[in-house]
């Protein structure tokens, strides 16, 4: 039979056979030009376009917890062959960005857990068709475990707004300071629940579950929806965190999705991290607002107590002749009084950093400040800020917002004038962080330090109000600082001068502890201003982890630059994730063990490079 009368069944066949060749040729040669990123974490991000606040929430989120996360498009990662895939430790599919996900990217991710694969899982990711319509059940259910994407049922209703619960164990877990939760007495099981400060209540938005969690529960609802778990999948690991961590963190409680990043890299994962703090030393920021002239006496009660036998903290002043309404004389009236300028110079030569506290006249400013009114009330920052500066000679860096409010033009305002670091009552019980608020320039705003609270208390004037006694007030003083010694992390706790009258004992107690621990290296106290310079400083610093060419063993190395210095930068590997000591192979560096880590400080230099064997697979 000639060609030219083959059936057209016959033709049909060979172009189906020439098409699929021609598939399997394109899909090879893109597996071999896509290169797997570092040893690491991959951001899983849409192939569409995604919202570039969230994007930047997830790797600022990263880039502040000290974890390396690479973002990656879900076509990319398709394209990688297993023995690519194999090299990513952890997957993360984010909140409010990948809600919808292909059957095949579906079932890669399957077969890339089963594997030994890490996937973290959020929120909605994975719950919607192409056409942005929630599916009849969620692409990845069975990774998860169990059911939780009630829409056919349900409907909206399928998402609830309540309160998170945990198990005191995954406060440890996820190292969650102390007093962000508190005793949920409903359940008499010893479980916690979620507290917040300055507001009613602390409420979460999740998706209702239907089914017992196949694996370690890590929080839930009221209702027994699984809020959070950790699952064995195959041979890797699910971390299902039913919480909207992108969408809270954009709303200034960035807490949740901090404190999962650094579980997943830390804890599932056992990959190393850059510290927050200078040399991976923990320690606090003490805090005082000095708002007006009947405060000044009590600062001899402090140093009667020992406070200045300490330090630095910083100490921030309302400097105006006024405090409630003008011509009141209620302030320290700074510029005509020599003896608070004596103050104020003394504080600043002991070493502390001076910082203004809000705009002149304490409350006559604080209840009348809004979104609108800052031509008005613009003179006020600025007359504060002159007086301060005509003291100590030299320009304020530091400033808290009076009763916590702080319009965004007072920030704009701060930016300006030179301001690195404020107090803030938002994201509550977070290290120092750059609040998100403004996507288009998030690098050049200044640092907020988070204030820290036990639950509706804050401070000692706090205290008195809701009838704390003095062991409550001593024992989470120092709660706080073993978890900042135990952690590596910093911290910041505030107070009026006027409360700690009716707390001397738990004060001294507590200082006896930090001189104790400080003495020992194992503790340091930090004011706004100098750790805002160093986590500038941490931002220049790039650096990678990739195998060690040519090493049988499996061997990574850790390539560290800074084009100023990488000095008092530490790194933290997890012993569970490493055999044997790291060495340094490049760079001048120390390695010391901690109980649960290597820390390798670097101590000169512009380049470092560790070497180390990583313990095969995640955690078990």
């Amino acid at each position: 039979m000639k060609v030219q009368q083959w059936p057209k069944w016959v033709w049909f066949v060979l172009l189906l056979v020439l098409v699929l060749l021609a598939s399997l040729a394109w899909h090879w040669q893109r597996s071999r030009n896509a290169t797997a990123p570092d040893a690491g974490i991959v951001l899983l991000l849409p192939d569409t376009e995604a919202s570039r606040k969230y994007v930047l929430t997830w790797q600022d989120a990263a880039a502040e917890s000290g974890v390396l996360m690479t973002p990656m498009r879900a076509a990319d990662f398709v394209a990688l062959d297993a023995a690519q895939r194999a090299q990513i430790r952890g997957v993360v599919l984010p909140d409010s960005i990948h809600r919808h996900v292909t059957s095949a990217l579906g079932g890669v991710l399957e077969e890339y857990v089963r594997q030994g694969g890490a996937l973290w899982l959020n929120y909605d990711a994975a719950t919607e068709n192409a056409d942005g319509r929630f599916l009849d059940r969620a692409e990845l259910t069975r990774l998860v475990g169990v059911d939780y994407l009630l829409f056919r049922e349900r409907g909206k209703g399928m998402i609830h707004n309540d309160m998170l619960l945990v198990p005191p164990s995954t406060i440890t877990d996820l190292a969650i300071a102390p007093g962000r939760f508190q005793p949920y007495t409903a359940s008499g099981n010893g479980w916690l629940q979620a507290t917040t400060y300055g507001y009613d209540n602390a409420a979460f938005s999740y998706f209702e579950t239907r089914g017992q969690f196949p694996g370690k529960l890590m929080a839930e609802g009221r209702d027994g929806s699984v809020l959070a778990g950790l699952r064995d999948y195959g041979k890797g690991k699910v971390l299902f965190v039913n919480l909207p961590v992108g969408y809270l963190a954009v709303r200034t409680d960035g807490l949740w999705l901090h404190s999962f990043m650094a579980f997943f890299n830390g804890q599932v994962l056992h990959l190393p991290r850059l510290s927050a703090v200078p040399d991976g030393i923990g320690g606090l920021v003490m805090n005082w607002h000095v708002d007006a002239a009947n405060a000044l006496p009590y600062i001899d009660m402090l140093e009667k107590i020992g406070f200045l036998k300490q330090g630095p903290y910083s100490i921030h002043f309302t400097t105006g002749p006024d405090t409630n309404r003008p011509g009141d004389h209620m302030g320290m009236d700074l510029a005509n009084n020599p003896k608070a300028q004596a103050l104020v110079s003394r504080l600043k030569g002991m070493g502390n950093e001076i910082g203004a506290h809000g705009g002149w006249a304490h409350n006559y400013f604080a209840f009348n400040i809004n979104e609108h009114n800052g031509a008005e009330w613009t003179p006020y920052l600025e007359h504060n800020k002159q007086d301060l500066e005509n003291v100590i000679h030299q320009p304020l860096t530091e400033y808290s917002a009076p009763n916590g409010n702080q319009p965004g033009w007072v920030t704009d305002w701060l930016r300006k004038h030179g301001v690195i670091a404020y107090y803030q009552v938002a994201n509550l019980s977070m290290g120092p962080t750059r609040s998100f608020i403004d996507p288009s320039d998030m690098h050049g705003r200044p640092w907020s330090f988070p204030v820290s609270a036990d639950g509706a208390v804050a401070s000692f004037e706090e205290g008195v109000r809701n009838n704390y006694g003095q062991p409550r007030m001593q024992a989470w003083l120092q709660a706080m600082t073993r978890f900042v010694v135990d952690q590596g992390e910093a911290r910041l706790v505030y107070f009026h001068p006027p409360g700690v009258y009716f707390f001397q004992d738990a004060a001294a107690q507590w200082l006896a502890q930090t001189a104790a621990l400080r003495s020992s290296g194992k503790f340091r106290w930090y004011t706004m201003s100098g750790l805002a310079r160093f986590l500038s400083q941490r931002e220049l610093t790039t650096w990678k982890t990739r195998p060690l060419a040519g090493a049988a063993d499996g061997r990574l190395r850790i390539q560290a630059n800074n084009p100023q210095s990488l000095a008092d930068q530490s790194w933290l590997l997890p012993k569970a994730g490493v055999s044997g000591k790291p060495q340094v192979t490049a760079g001048a560096a120390r390695i010391e063990e901690t109980a649960t880590d290597w820390r390798i400080t670097a101590q000169s230099g512009k380049d470092l490079q560790i070497d180390y064997l990583p313990t095969t697979g995640i955690s078990q």
